[in-house]
């Protein structure tokens, strides 16, 4: 039993953290998903730019060549398949998220541990999107 009662009790305190904390209050803010539906549009423009960017066109140009989709990376700098598409797209991501922590990193003025923590996170992402982007470039052959 006690066991089951320690539990519980640990249970209890985090759902009350989580209830405290700005995240909860976000979610439990009946406005957060209204937000979300009002903004769904420039969601959607998002995704049509990444798309557009990681080369959509140019692969479903090439999806009718006999044997380019057998792998996921095309060796051929002048080839690309839609499973390469879906990978350069994630790069990107990652890269604007980095910076986007960089923006923020300026931004954050009351808490200097945050502006911190944003700018680190953000030459990281950066970093990782660009190690990313040149790892695909050397198994393309360009």
């Amino acid at each position: 039993m006690g066991i089951k009662k320690r539990v519980q009790e640990a249970t209890t305190k985090l759902s009350s953290r989580v209830t405290r904390s700005d995240i909860g209050r976000r979610l439990s803010n009946p406005t957060s998903t209204t937000s979300l539906k009002n903004r769904g549009i420039e969601w959607l423009y998002l995704l049509a730019l990444y798309l557009l960017i990681a080369g959509l066109i140019n692969a479903i140009s090439n999806a009718g060549e006999a044997g380019i989709n057998l792998t996921p990376i095309v060796a051929n700098p002048n080839a690309q398949n839609v499973t390469e598409t879906i990978i350069i797209m994630f790069g990107y991501i990652i890269g604007s998220l980095g910076a986007y922590a960089l923006y923020l990193s300026g931004r954050q003025t009351i808490r200097a541990r945050s502006a911190e923590m944003f700018f680190v996170w953000g030459i990281a992402l950066i970093a990782i999107a660009m190690t990313f982007g040149y790892y695909i470039l050397a198994l393309t052959g360009a």
